[in-house]
């Protein structure tokens, strides 16, 4: 186990990426570290906090209670973010190690994982602070131990809920969505779920046997986790759905060479686990729209221009910082196709258009909630679609970092450069310098007008700026393959 722990710590050092990432790997180091910190401060004032929103109540019992919602948010969080780590025993499935020994070390490599260390730091300092230097001894340790269980719950049982999901995503589906049934009954004050639960943990606190129904759970977790590993840990790989469904999209290789481009690149988000998670999550952020679109907001220029530019083109801003090195695995072998530059381009101007399309008329029903959401999201799609994806695509052909498609969109930091930071800087500074244009004019009614102008004027030179943007691709497309090819 140890060897192996040696091998997987080799194998991230010794990286391109982290090599080339050095002062990347330190900031993130830092931020991490200052989260960690923010995450203790917050563990040790619970009981000042809870006793301003819950005067008069026990401080144990009313956290006992938070801790229901807490696992209940991470269970869902860790389906939609946490990362199984399949992918790196394959070399070893050749070689005369057990298998079993290698599934065991892939599971107990989660238990250091972001989600376990934050809910250690969020539960622990609390923990020793108000109740094991409070309360006997007994109830000490019946008290942490269900709880930590629950966390190893969660942990292990995200595995089985990610096999459900690819088998019978319905089933998964619904099951999450019951989850947050459960939480809503109770924050409506239907069915106090929070208070079954509270006193279920003092139940098992205050009886010897009470560690045993946790650490039960916490086994059955981990033979479920394990017992899906072992089915599919194999070299060859398995045909997903996704796989299967994408060849519904071969109708787009009738549009010629840029209907074939679109349909390889949306191939490429529905059968990897990078871009399709991306797609997921930015699915989520769609539901944004019912905490910013509020009566109150309706007359804040700034709120509804940082909605409108964020909310429709959320996927085709998140995808489109990545451009180009989506394909970085077969780059080389687009630059010696008879593709033609321009046709390569303006296929990624199709597709970021189309997804924001699409996104568009996704947030359309906030409309109902007022008119003028359908308007200046409306306006802002014109701009994205004259301007903000033309500077992606000018910022993209600066991206040299390879990235692997197979591994998960959360905590992945491979592939991201000084470029994507910089690309912030127009696509969202532009419209807010408009706005304060109009603002010292006095024309702050003709400002949404403006954007939407901006954006049809865009779009008329179209052919204009994507021929720019070709001039410089191929001025850059060499070193783009040459930073590409360094996995």
């Amino acid at each position: 186990m140890l060897e192996l722990l040696v091998h997987q710590w080799k194998e991230k050092i010794r990286s391109p990426f982290w090599q080339k990432n050095m002062v990347l790997n330190i900031v993130l180091g830092i931020m991490g570290l200052y989260l960690a910190l923010n995450v203790v401060f917050l563990s040790l004032l619970t009981d000042r906090i809870l006793a301003q929103v819950y005067p008069g109540r026990d401080t144990i019992e009313a956290v006992t209670g938070w801790l229901f919602y807490y696992f209940s948010a991470d269970l869902i969080i860790r389906f939609l973010f946490q990362q199984l780590p399949t992918l790196s025993i394959l070399p070893y499935l050749t070689l005369p190690i057990k298998k079993n020994r290698l599934l065991h070390y892939l599971i107990l490599k989660t238990i250091p994982g972001f989600f376990n260390l934050v809910a250690v730091l969020l539960i622990l300092p609390f923990f020793v602070k108000n109740i094991a230097l409070t309360q006997p001894v007994a109830f000490s340790i019946g008290w942490i131990i269900p709880v930590l269980s629950l966390v190893a719950v969660n942990n292990f049982l995200n595995f089985t809920l990610k096999k459900h999901f690819s088998q019978k995503p319905f089933i998964t589906v619904l099951l999450l969505a019951g989850v947050g049934l459960l939480v809503y009954l109770d924050v409506a004050g239907i069915f106090s779920i929070s208070a079954y639960f509270t006193a279920a943990v003092y139940h098992l606190a205050t009886h010897a046997y009470g560690v045993l129904l946790p650490l039960a759970l916490v086994a059955l977790s981990y033979y479920l986790a394990h017992a899906y590993l072992k089915r599919n840990a194999y070299m060859e790989d398995t045909p997903t759905k996704a796989t299967r469904n994408s060849a519904a999209l071969d109708f787009l290789g009738r549009y010629g060479d840029l209907g074939h481009l679109i349909g390889v690149e949306l191939k490429l988000i529905l059968r990897n686990k990078r871009p399709r998670s991306l797609l997921y999550v930015c699915g989520f952020f769609f539901l944004y729209g019912f905490m910013f679109y509020k009566k109150e907001n309706l007359d804040d220029y700034l709120i509804l221009s940082f909605m409108g530019l964020l909310l429709p083109s959320v996927f085709s801003l998140n995808y489109g910082q990545y451009m180009f090195s989506w394909e970085s695995s077969y780059f080389d072998r687009i630059l010696v196709s008879d593709i033609t530059p321009y046709t390569y381009l303006r296929s990624k101007h199709v597709l970021l258009s189309m997804s924001g399309i699409i996104g568009y008329l996704i947030v359309l029903p906030y409309a109902i909630i007022s008119y003028k959401i359908a308007f200046i999201n409306a306006a802002f799609l014109l701009f994205n679609i004259g301007v903000t994806y033309m500077i992606q695509l000018f910022f993209s052909t600066f991206n040299t970092a390879y990235i692997d498609l197979g591994k998960s969109q959360f905590m992945n930091y491979q592939g991201t450069g000084l470029t994507h930071f910089l690309v912030i800087i127009p696509t969202t500074g532009l419209p807010f310098l408009i706005y304060y244009l109009h603002k010292l004019t006095g024309a702050l009614e003709f400002y949404f007008y403006s954007i939407a102008l901006i954006g049809i004027v865009g779009i008329i030179f179209n052919r204009t700026l994507l021929q720019m943007m070709v001039r410089l691709f191929v001025k850059r497309k060499y070193r783009m393959a040459l930073g590409f090819r360094q996995k």
